[in-house]
């Protein structure tokens, strides 16, 4: 059987310099240094501010509740319409949430110099430092994350915690064994929305590829300035995020308005389309461009929960729908499409495009 850490394997073809991995130790600066300041990020030359009806302002991604009879029809409606929506009536309690971001906030609130034992390997995908994207990007993120997949959770508790790493192990495990029958729960509904036959995306024996990205966005001396994580694609099927409180800062990218706000809606889990999903539905659901930014006022967390199919699956488009035109991309392995993104990023997709 394969193991989940195997994703980790996916990554060590392509290595990241060790200055692209280790983050600022943001308790220690007073201003934003020019390696994190990005110009005008928050200006979009693609969007005429004119050219946005004002009534789109307060519009965001929708809001679906789980127990409506009607969820698999608003799924696909939110998944076409924006890549994403938020899910409330989820079945993870206010408890589990509130023990992971606590979790979270005595990790990232250690010392820099101990979060450093713990730092991602160049070509490794666990443990501390910047966004695996920052190679891609001419400026830093003001961000620190640290990655969990398969055996590193212990591993790496263990080493920050000598001690007592117990509490952080028991909690981040009973977050990703209820992120994982809620994936499994929503990989139905969104199969289903599209009328594919559920054993399409069986792996015979296999785990799927999942992995847990906890995310820190420290307090900013100038917000305009900097980047929290700058725009892409998530890789995977589709990713399950939960935010902190009441602090926004997630933005995801919708044609004819720009950049709009995802607020943290009270109890609700936020679900954005991931490349390979893209593929799968045949570009009828778009890979949210998403992005997160950053305040002076207090610590942002968010908690990523990545899925996608086994490693050595073949992705295919699914193409038993009305009006199909075909391909538009061709079929691969999990694996070399890993291989894709981490090389070209936000090009990948257009790499798998079939021509003509």
């Amino acid at each position: 059987m394969v193991k989940m850490s195997t994703l980790s394997e996916a990554y060590k073809d392509h290595p990241v310099k060790q200055n692209l991995i280790v983050p600022l130790d943001f308790t220690s600066v007073k201003s934003v240094p020019e390696s994190h300041a990005w110009a005008r990020c928050y200006d979009d030359p693609k969007i005429n501010p004119s050219d946005i009806d004002k009534s789109w302002s307060s519009i965001s991604v929708p809001v679906i509740d789980l127990d409506d009879p009607n969820v698999v029809n608003l799924i696909f409606k939110a998944c076409e319409t924006w890549g994403m929506f938020q899910v409330t009536n989820h079945g993870i309690s206010k408890q589990v949430l509130d023990q992971v971001e606590s979790q979270a906030k005595n990790l990232f609130n250690l010392p820099f110099e101990q979060k450093m034992k713990v730092v991602r390997p160049p070509n490794g995908a666990t443990g501390y430092g910047y966004p695996r994207i920052t190679p891609f990007f001419n400026k830093l993120m003001w961000n620190e994350g640290f990655t969990i997949m398969g055996d590193s959770l212990n591993n790496n508790a263990k080493i920050l915690w000598p001690n007592d790493f117990q509490d952080f192990c028991e909690v981040i495990s009973e977050y990703q064994t209820r992120m994982k029958d809620l994936g499994n729960k929503l990989m139905d509904l969104l199969l289903k929305s599209l009328n594919i036959p559920e054993p399409i995306l069986e792996g015979k024996d296999q785990d799927p590829c999942t992995a847990l990205q906890l995310n820190s966005y420290p307090t900013c001396p100038d917000p305009t300035q900097t980047m929290g994580l700058a725009q892409h694609t998530d890789t995977f099927l589709f990713t399950i995020l939960h935010q902190s409180g009441n602090t926004s800062g997630l933005q995801v990218l919708k044609d004819g308005l720009g950049w709009v706000s995802v607020d943290p809606h009270p109890g609700a889990l936020v679900v954005n389309v991931g490349d390979l999903l893209h593929i799968i539905s045949n570009a009828r659901f778009p890979s949210a461009i998403h992005r997160a930014v950053v305040n002076n006022e207090k610590q942002r967390l968010s908690f990523a929960y990545f899925i996608g199919p086994p490693l050595d699956f073949e992705v295919s488009p699914f193409l038993d729908y009305p009006n199909c035109d075909g391909p538009y991309f061709r079929s691969l392995k999990v694996k070399e499409y890993v291989s894709i993104k981490s090389k070209y990023l936000d090009l990948a997709l257009s790499i798998v495009k079939k021509s003509g």
